[in-house]
């Protein structure tokens, strides 16, 4: 046969799927000649569809030598690039083929994809929409654009472009899928939850659907509904951690589950997801020497506007720089102005967002991290499969999350002598409890707190209570409580305010459930997320008494209302997630406020009501006690976490003496 003859018996094994056939029949034909341009780049795209992307490489630049203008080529060779993750090598051919042809739509796309994988949302952006100026009607590059938007902190826009997709694609399930996330995020709740349906009568096994109709529903405070979604997620897709992961966070929230069970199955989702990491922990070869600078690493995908901004944001302004070498692992796509003040505290930062974990645990280990602190726990944008990798000596958990990791890699979590107390929740935990001896929490105001207003109960002359907790931490019991308290002062008013209350439906779902208990609609106010914090606190002059949530308590809402002269009623539990108010309350000085049961909490809201000027009192002085408490005293407060630290330290160099 002669070299036309292989090449179209090349092309026609090729078009049947035989690529080991196609593959035969182009090296016969380079036999009889070495450097064919076309069989050079077709021997390359064989060797792509066979995944040996080092050999399609190889071939394909031996036919970029023969015929250096061919754009076809260098797109397959980003391809190839992207597929081993070079994505500079990636981005440079992609770039070299639109060069060589403009109207290449491919190239401008998969460039899109490579920077929006990068989370370079700009430049994602500005890809996809090169791309739709040469394609308008793929159904899938409206989708991805829109996905850059919404995670790019640009839901509208998102909206608009999941819209198109589906007008090209009316039952294109990711693009139905993602248009309920972004109605998801803007609080339009049904209406996610009525295109999440969509998508599963499309694709009825998607894991990913039932995940987000579980969070929706965790939104609204539908505990049970949220985790029938997450177990059938499990169900679909076993190996994925994020279902089970949310799970677990779930059960944080729920009565239902005691101390003993949350752990229990912190444990199996440990040994079920993380515990084969530890095949891959290397050694450590620190140095031992106890009193030299140590290097700490603190892992989070928070440092921006969120409540752990707010108690790590002190720390790192006052760390001991000359004791300590600070480094930042942050995993925050849009950053802002939390971001640039957090990013100036640290001596070193790393932005860690949309590396993989092999790359992250690189990164620290040759940044040589003595203790390595996790922020997030189990929740959104965590890293703790980083950790079961163990790319530090010492791991410990502090501020994101209210329990155990189940990881046997973690060493250490920090609390205090209020949140766990000795004796009580130590078998709730893998790791050693480690306590700081006043609170485990820093708390830094806004620094555009407004005034404190005049009591408003004054003013409308009713009480008013009030609560600005997440919507998932307001179980059953708790609207029980907050209904017999409303209950016992007729003529008081309930303020709640949360991201679910965007939904009419939802506010129409909770305002029957008090009606269902004697509570008239008129007294129950329920407010959509204040997205500028001066407002949101300000909301607070609205509020007489503010209530804490069981068993999940609030933390940054009830430092945050106290701060704007609030009380704060909470109820102690027998773990840390319900005892977060007993150890914030107990370092201001506010004991009074913490009941022990439910008639207590009752009873503590009907005295508190009906003595106008004790909370005329509160409202002129918390402020005060907080600025004068140890929650807000970030000097004593790194004296202390930094002892623990070298007490940390001590342990493990003495360990491997």
């Amino acid at each position: 046969m002669n070299i036309n003859e292989l090449i179209q018996s090349a092309l026609k094994y090729f078009n049947e799927g035989n690529l080991r056939e196609a593959e035969r029949a182009c090296m016969e034909a380079l036999k009889l000649q070495a450097e064919h341009a076309f069989l050079l780049q077709f021997l390359g795209a064989i060797n792509y569809e066979l995944g040996n992307h080092d050999l399609s490489i190889e071939y394909q630049k031996r036919s970029l030598e023969s015929d250096p203008g061919n754009a076809d080529v260098h797109y397959d060779l980003g391809n190839n690039f992207r597929e081993k993750q070079e994505l500079d090598e990636a981005v440079m051919h992609y770039q070299k083929a639109i060069e060589l042809n403009p109207l290449d739509f491919h190239a401008y796309y998969n460039l899109g994809i490579v920077f929006h994988e990068r989370k370079l949302l700009d430049k994602a952006i500005e890809y996809y929409q090169q791309t739709l100026k040469l394609k308008q009607d793929d159904a899938s590059i409206y989708n991805n654009l829109g996905t850059a938007f919404h995670e790019n902190n640009m839901p509208d826009a998102a909206i608009d472009c999941y819209q198109k997709a589906l007008a090209i694609d009316p039952a294109y399930p990711d693009a139905l899928n993602n248009l309920g996330k972004a109605f998801q995020d803007k609080g339009r709740l049904e209406d996610a939850i009525a295109y999440y349906h969509k998508a599963l009568e499309v694709n009825p096994e998607d894991p990913v659907v039932y995940v987000n109709l579980g969070e929706s529903r965790k939104s609204q405070g539908m505990l049970d509904e949220a985790e029938e979604y997450y177990r059938q997620a499990m169900r679909l897709n076993p190996d994925d951690l994020i279902p089970h992961e949310l799970f677990i966070s779930l059960m944080n929230y729920h009565c239902r589950y005691d101390a003993h069970e949350i752990f229990c199955e912190h444990l199996k989702f440990s040994r079920q997801h993380l515990e084969p990491s530890s095949s891959l922990v290397l050694p450590h070869a620190n140095d031992c020497s106890t009193e030299r600078r140590l290097r700490i690493g603190y892992v989070s995908p928070d440092f921006k506007k969120h409540s752990v901004a707010y108690f790590i944001e002190p720390v790192l302004y006052v760390h001991n720089h000359d004791k300590y070498e600070i480094f930042c692992y942050s995993d925050v796509v849009n950053t802002d102005g939390f971001t640039d003040r957090i990013r100036s505290y640290a001596d070193q930062w790393r932005n860690i967002s949309g590396m993989p974990d092999e790359e992250v645990e690189e990164i620290i280990r040759k940044d040589r991290i003595d203790i390595l602190m996790d922020l997030a726990g189990y929740t959104a944008g965590n890293r703790i499969p980083v950790f079961a990798r163990k790319p530090a000596p010492i791991q410990a958990g502090w501020i994101g999350y209210p329990a155990t990791t189940g990881l046997s890699a973690m060493d250490y979590r920090i609390t205090d002598n209020h949140a766990d107390p000795p004796g009580m929740t130590e078998q709730y935990y893998v790791e050693k409890l480690l306590r700081l001896p006043d609170c485990y929490l820093c708390y830094l105001p806004d620094g555009d707190s407004p005034e404190i207003s005049p009591l408003p109960a004054l003013e409308s002359g009713h009480v008013t209570f009030g609560s600005f907790n997440n919507f998932a931490k307001v179980s059953s019991e708790t609207l029980s409580l907050w209904t017999g308290i409303l209950k016992e002062i007729p003529d008081s008013r309930l303020l709640i305010k949360a991201v679910c209350f965007s939904d009419e439906a939802t506010c129409q779902r909770i305002t029957r459930v008090f009606a269902d208990n004697g509570i008239a609609s008129e007294r129950i106010e329920l407010l959509p997320l204040e997205p500028f914090m001066r407002n949101h606190l300000n909301l607070y002059s609205r509020a007489d008494i503010g209530l804490d949530t069981f068993p999940y308590h609030g933390t940054t809402t009830t430092c945050e209302a106290m701060w704007m002269g609030v009380p704060v009623i909470t109820m102690t539990g027998k773990s840390h997630v319900s005892r977060v108010g007993t150890s914030l309350l107990s370092n201001v000085g506010l004991t009074e406020f913490i009941a022990g049961s439910d008639d207590e909490y009752i009873d503590i809201a009907v005295k508190l009501s009906n003595d106008i000027e004790r909370l005329k009192t509160f409202r002129a002085g918390i402020r005060d006690m907080m600025i004068s408490s140890p929650l807000a005293d970030k000097e004593r407060f790194i004296v202390n976490l930094e002892k623990l630290y070298r007490e940390m330290w001590g342990n493990w160099c003495k360990s491997r003496s």
